[in-house]
C-alpha cells in the first residue's frame, strides 16, 4: 500500500465525522476523535498526522484551544489545521486564522470541498506523493 497522508478529525458530532470518514478514506488515512483533550492525548502518544481538521464547538478542549495547544507545542505546531464551524462571524474566522489555523470553512459544508481543501495544503507541503485531486465532483 503506498504511503497515504493522514488525517485528524476532531468533531463531537458523530454524523459529520462518519460524512468526513466515509468521504476521505479512499485518499487518506483517517483517525477520527471527538474533542480536543482525546486529540492531545493521541498526538502526545506518538501517533503521526498530516493535516487536522477540527471542530470548534466541542466539550472539555474546544477548537480554539486545540489550535493554541498545537501551534505552543515544537512537535505539531507545523501540522496544517482546517477549522469546520458554525460560527460565521468575521471575527471567530479572524481569530482562529491569527491563532494558526490555515483554513476556516462554515457548516454546513460540501464534504468534496474539505477533501479539496486537504489536498491542495498537502500539496503545498509536498511531503509525500500527494493524492490527486478529483477530476469531477
Amino acid at each position: 500500500m503506498e504511503n497515504q497522508y493522514h488525517v485528524l478529525v476532531v468533531e463531537d458530532d458523530t454524523y459529520i465525522r462518519k460524512v468526513l470518514r466515509h468521504t476521505l478514506k479512499s485518499d487518506f488515512e483517517v483517525t477520527t476523535l471527538t474533542n480536543g483533550i482525546e486529540a492531545m492525548d493521541w498526538l502526545e502518544s506518538g501517533n503521526a498526522v498530516d493535516i487536522i481538521i477540527t471542530d470548534l464547538q466541542m466539550p472539555y478542549l474546544s477548537g480554539q484551544d486545540l489550535i493554541r495547544t498545537i501551534r505552543a507545542s515544537t512537535l505539531f505546531r507545523q501540522v496544517p489545521i482546517i477549522v469546520l464551524s458554525t460560527f460565521t462571524d468575521s471575527a471567530t474566522k479572524i481569530a482562529c486564522l491569527e491563532q494558526g489555523a490555515d483554513d476556516y470553512m462554515i457548516k454546513p459544508f460540501n464534504p468534496l470541498e474539505v477533501r479539496a481543501k486537504i489536498t491542495a495544503i498537502l500539496r503545498r507541503m509536498g511531503d509525500k506523493n500527494s493524492p490527486a485531486l478529483p477530476t469531477s465532483f
